[in-house]
């Protein structure tokens, strides 16, 4: 239950983060530390969302994505995506694949 509900919950972080970013008119991060995924305004965590045991993400410790006012994902070094971000999530043997768009926008498959 708390592992499908987080999956749902991935789809809308990149969207959140580019939505904020848009709002505060600043540069905000999206980052993993350990078991949560944290976005940030320069050292400050603005939302958290815990992993749940049993989801393994493809994502690496650190850095995924920063996002722009005007809304934009880029990649962590400040670049524009050059291609949509992709990543999975892997829970009870089912590998769930995630496309982000430069805008914020994910989907899901299956």
């Amino acid at each position: 239950q708390e592992q499908a509900a987080f999956l749902n919950t991935l789809q809308n972080v990149f969207w959140q983060g580019a939505t904020e970013a848009a709002s505060r008119g600043e540069n905000l991060t999206l980052e993993r530390n350990g078991s949560r995924l944290e976005l940030k305004r320069g050292s400050t965590v603005l939302r958290a969302w815990d992993i749940p045991q049993g989801v393994v993400l493809s994502l690496g410790d650190g850095p995924i994505a920063r996002f722009t006012p005007p809304g934009k994902v880029q990649d962590p070094q400040g670049r524009p995506l050059s291609q949509p971000l992709t990543f999975t999530a892997a829970v009870n043997g089912r590998t769930y694949t995630y496309t982000i768009s430069l805008i914020g926008e994910a989907k899901r498959v299956p």
